[in-house]
């Protein structure tokens, strides 16, 4: 196909007819929506990079400078448009956050369920040692010689139950701390907050920043090669390797008070109020290096035929800029990540360090 098919939005329907005239199917409105799609609304959409888009596209004209356009080869482009939108890192992302949403939620109901009979047994005994205090104190009151031995007694009861009541007290207070975590801590890697606690604070950092005029920096860490790891040992050796890079994220980010989170899949992040984007970068550079210097060891029963397995992450740093939201900070990381991978990978890149074409 000689005609110019690339992106330029706002063309117009008529462009649209033009271009797919010669091959006798301008009247046709399944091809005129692939155009379309690949012309003006793939440029759109935020969630795949530049690159990205571009593979899109020039998959689906390469598709359609085959001859005949038929039925069959109406199939195959939208195959291929179908495969890009569901097989990419960003809709993995999205997919591993709703499994992430969906555990955690199950998870939550689970202690909740449980706390709830625990209430209900807890009451059930409660309403017992009532019973039991009350026959005790008419059979002390009947069986006493004197008025001294039965608020002795009385006293001893009362004692019994004002022991029991705090050691309660304690226990509630101890399923109330774990019901919290269960609700805002990650259900694989229990060191890093999870992701539905992690905008809640985004959202909050964001307001503080901007009342009081305080940087707001973020992380966003990607494990580099994590494919081939799942790929070659599996996925339980994955999870491995992404619990010891989240306690060295966790160690890390409580010396500087960040706010450490699973962001999705292996992509993990941390917040760092009062922080601008070359403290950030310098704590980043840091955390790279260690997480290198850190090798994941299997644990096995027994001899283990697998070897110590060697881990490195790209990290991209952004600083929340006037008038940007928690959305904005996000993205220009994600940007700067990125470029890091692109770069490289195993390299801290800022995001004010990106030419503008490769930050738009």
């Amino acid at each position: 196909m000689s005609q110019d098919m690339s992106v330029k939005p706002g063309n117009g329907l008529e462009k649209i007819r033009e271009i797919l005239e010669p091959f006798g199917v301008a009247g046709d409105a399944d091809w005129m929506a692939v155009v379309l799609f690949a012309r003006n609304l793939v440029a759109e959409m935020d969630l795949f990079t530049e690159d990205q888009k571009a593979a899109l596209q020039i998959g689906v004209f390469r598709r359609m400078g085959k001859k005949p356009l038929d039925r069959g080869r109406f199939r195959s482009v939208v195959e291929g448009i179908q495969e890009f939108l569901l097989d990419n890192a960003k809709v993995d992302d999205l997919r591993n956050q709703l499994k992430a949403e969906r555990e955690g939620a199950t998870a939550l109901y689970s202690e909740m369920s449980r706390l709830v009979q625990d209430i209900q047994a807890s009451t059930q005994v409660r309403e017992s040692n009532i019973q039991r205090m009350g026959a005790d104190t008419e059979r002390s009151i009947i069986s006493a010689g004197s008025k001294d031995e039965v608020v002795r007694k009385l006293r001893g009861m009362i004692t019994e139950m004002v022991d029991q009541a705090r050691a309660e007290a304690r226990v509630w207070e101890e399923r109330a701390h774990q019901m919290e975590r269960t609700a805002n801590f990650d259900t694989l890697l229990s060191e890093l907050y999870s992701r539905r606690a992690l905008d809640a604070q985004m959202r909050e950092a964001t307001e503080r920043a901007t009342l009081e005029g305080r940087p707001l920096s973020f992380m966003f860490l990607d494990v580099d090669h994590f494919k081939a790891v799942n790929d070659t040992y599996g996925h339980v050796m994955g999870d491995g390797v992404l619990r010891v890079l989240a306690a060295i994220v966790s160690a890390h980010s409580l010396q500087f008070s960040g706010y450490a989170a699973r962001f999705g899949g292996e992509e993990l992040v941390v917040l760092c109020e009062g922080m601008d984007e070359a403290q950030a970068l310098a704590r980043a550079e840091v955390l790279r290096q260690d997480v290198a210097k850190c090798p994941f060891v299997p644990q096995c029963e027994g001899p283990c035929p697998i070897a110590p397995i060697s881990i490195t992450v790209s990290i991209g740093v952004a600083q929340l800029a006037p008038g940007q939201t928690t959305s904005d900070l996000v993205l220009a990381a994600d940007k700067a990540m990125y470029a890091a991978k692109t770069g490289g990978r195993n390299q801290v890149v800022g995001y004010s360090t990106l030419s503008p074409g490769h930050s738009s």
